[in-house]
């Protein structure tokens, strides 16, 4: 477990230090050294919405934001949003390896035993009626959006989506007072 708390802390170490001069080597040397202490890390950065997303916030963003002193293909774009934005990107890839790497070797006895050796006794507990609570939440959460892809559309988008998260957070609090009654 020390080898990947140490791993953490210093790729979480390593996104402080980044910066546009130097993000691309730190990247790399994070990335190999995380590829190395556990590989299945790398997984979930790999998928396409992950990559889909990505690729939208950095090279979307510079079309709309900053001024346009640069341009590709005709289309004009801000070179330092870009080079913000591939930092900002790189940085969360690095911080998403690190919780990964992190997570995947760490069970729940030996976080629980850790938050009580920092003061937070009461953490098994409050785990165990989280997990015990989850699957109705779940499906009360699923309810309302059910219903609430199946109601009419007669009010426009946003105050329809207010009065869904309403009901939805009014059942979650009746949910919860009904569960501390008991």
């Amino acid at each position: 477990m020390n080898r990947y708390w140490f791993t953490a802390i210093i790729l979480l170490l390593s996104v402080a230090f980044m910066n546009p001069h130097n993000m691309l080597f730190i990247f790399t040397l994070a990335m190999i050294s995380g590829v190395i202490i556990d590989l299945k890390a790398l997984r979930p950065l790999l998928r396409w919405k992950f990559l889909f997303f990505l690729g939208i916030l950095v090279f979307g963003t510079p079309l709309f934001i900053g001024s346009r002193q640069s341009s590709f293909w005709g289309i004009p774009y801000s070179a330092d949003i870009l080079r913000m934005s591939a930092n900002m990107a790189l940085r969360s890839v690095i911080i998403l390896m690190a919780i990964k790497i992190f997570t995947n070797h760490i069970s729940i006895e030996q976080m629980s035993n850790w938050l009580k050796r920092v003061r937070l006794k009461n953490f098994s507990e409050v785990f165990a009626t989280s997990m015990k609570m989850m699957p109705k939440v779940k499906e009360i959460s699923l309810q309302t959006f059910e219903e609430f892809r199946h109601s009419p559309k007669n009010l426009n988008m946003f105050s329809q989506a207010f009065t869904w998260t309403a009901k939805l957070i009014a059942r979650l609090l009746f949910f919860v007072e009904d569960s501390v009654i008991e």
